[in-house]
């Protein structure tokens, strides 16, 4: 399953925003028969009427419920590794003397998985701040800036997602979030990202026994308690961007698979399951020393796939690792951890940094 295959690395390991368990505060409601509804009416309205949330509370009536959307799988009978060992890198600047520990992250944990190794917790302690992708846990807290992603996901030129999309797709998305009771027609405001990105929650909360909060909100809880510098290599902007940044095409294409493919939650679980393997035990090129490709993505979408690729991956890359550098540079002693994907490949951080001249070792 090809699109499942995608949608499983994009998700989990590319993107700290996807896997953030926002608490989302009331907030007034528009209007829904207003034609006049602004965009920041409607990006309020959906901070407190989520479909998935809305979905789960449709069928949430008594205790001891089959799971809201559907069938589920539980993520221990996938992984055959407990302990773990993540991704690790120490890189010096060779003029100043002056090092940075990279850490790769999994958005994603099962529950079952061990504690950090004494290496990786000696290096937190002896550090004063932390940089993740983006920090969730204070996003949790912050209404404007949950008002800010909400607005991210929408047109902002007047089009709607029916303008985007085949009517055929558009009617399976319908279809499918009116059969879970969250589907509301404003939500058409709403691009592709938005849905491939519920589709692909729904997903992960299908999955028992797995923690839809990983290595990055672990640290940022501890450092937020250890007071702790928190610091945000990307905005909001940028991680919106990215989730955002399919073609027309190429977003009919995911979001159709997907919506085919949303009962295979065993299939799913097992290519969860391959790369918290990979990552537990220390992959420095997770997805790409692995089967889990595109091979089957249609030949005359392959273009729009690259140029997607490049947006969440090279683009951003170099955005790590240009801030890397710059909190190298400052002397400031971080631990500096984004998604084990933004390692992989020449294009990734701990291979741009060593582009720029520093020095950067794989730690065991």
């Amino acid at each position: 399953m090809k699109t499942t295959k995608t949608a499983a690395f994009i998700m989990a390991l590319a993107m700290t925003l996807t896997a953030a368990s926002c608490s989302k505060k009331e907030a007034p409601a528009s209007d829904s028969d207003s034609a006049n509804t602004t965009t920041a009416e409607l990006a309020t309205e959906t901070i407190s009427d989520d479909p998935t949330e809305a979905a789960a509370e449709e069928n949430t009536d008594g205790e001891d419920m089959e799971n809201p959307f559907g069938k589920t799988a539980d993520i221990n009978d996938y992984i055959k590794t407990t302990d773990i060992n993540p991704p690790l890198w120490k890189v010096t600047d060779n003029e100043s003397g002056n090092t940075l520990y990279l850490l790769g992250t999994m958005h994603v944990l099962p529950v079952s998985a061990g504690d950090y190794p004494q290496q990786i917790m000696d290096i937190y302690k002896n550090c004063d701040s932390i940089a993740v992708e983006y920090d969730t846990v204070s996003l949790a807290e912050d209404t404007a800036a949950q008002l800010d992603l909400a607005k991210g996901f929408m047109y902002d030129d007047g089009s709607k997602l029916t303008d985007h999309i085949s009517e055929g797709t558009h009617t399976k998305l319908k279809d499918y979030f009116t059969s879970l009771g969250g589907y509301n027609e404003m939500f058409d405001q709403f691009n592709a990202g938005y849905f491939i990105n519920q589709l692909n929650n729904i997903m992960l909360m299908r999955l028992e026994n797995l923690e839809i909060a990983g290595t990055d909100t672990y640290f940022m809880n501890l450092a937020k308690k250890d007071n702790k510098e928190v610091i945000s290599i990307e905005t909001i902007d940028t991680q919106v961007k990215a989730l955002s940044a399919y073609t027309d095409d190429l977003g009919d294409y995911l979001l159709k698979d997907y919506l085919d493919d949303m009962d295979a939650i065993d299939e799913y679980a097992d290519n969860i399951s391959q790369l918290y393997e990979q990552w537990a035990n220390g992959s420095g090129d997770i997805l790409f020393d692995s089967d889990m490709d595109i091979d089957e993505l249609p030949e005359d979408l392959e273009d729009d796939y690259a140029q997607y690729k490049n947006v969440l991956l090279t683009d951003r890359n170099k955005g790590m690792a240009e801030k890397a550098s710059e909190l190298i540079k400052s002397g400031k002693n971080c631990l500096f951890m984004v998604g084990a994907l933004h390692y992989s490949e020449d294009v990734g951080v701990d291979n741009l940094l060593e582009g720029m001249g520093y020095t950067v070792e794989k730690i065991a």
